[in-house]
């Protein structure tokens, strides 16, 4: 594994040191690696062309878009499997795990927003190719 330097200000590399703490890192080797997988993954999403993996959480609102969000898995062949659980009795949680070029991730993003019903959607993606 190649060895670089690097040069930061005392106040970041303070902040730095104590989030590292906070997560549990036993080096600063450890955390830098971790916080440039981060950096990569989210320049690697911006490019149309590249492969990720993305995990999609939608909340909803149980009696609206269920028809709509499983014909999403027969229309993205990207989406490789969906978990649904039953949070109360009024929403409804659906993940999505897909993995594709990130057009189409993003297409899938997409659709979900536009589905009615649905209370908020969050994601992750990373760099299925590092």
């Amino acid at each position: 594994m190649p060895i670089i330097s690097l040069s930061v200000g005392e106040p970041i590399l303070k902040k730095f040191e104590e989030a590292m703490k906070r997560r549990g890192y036993s080096s600063r080797s450890e955390a830098f690696r971790e916080a440039m997988k981060d950096f990569v993954d989210t320049e690697e999403w911006s490019l149309p062309s590249g492969r990720n993996a993305l995990i999609l959480a939608v909340l909803y609102d149980r009696d609206e878009p269920k028809v709509q969000l499983s014909r999403l898995r027969h229309n993205y062949e990207e989406i490789r499997t969906m978990l649904h659980t039953h949070l109360d009795e009024v929403n409804c949680l659906e993940v999505f795990i897909a993995e594709g070029v990130n057009s189409r991730l993003k297409e899938i993003i997409h659709a979900v927003r536009g589905i009615r019903g649905i209370k908020q959607i969050k994601f992750i993606n990373t760099v299925s190719e590092l």
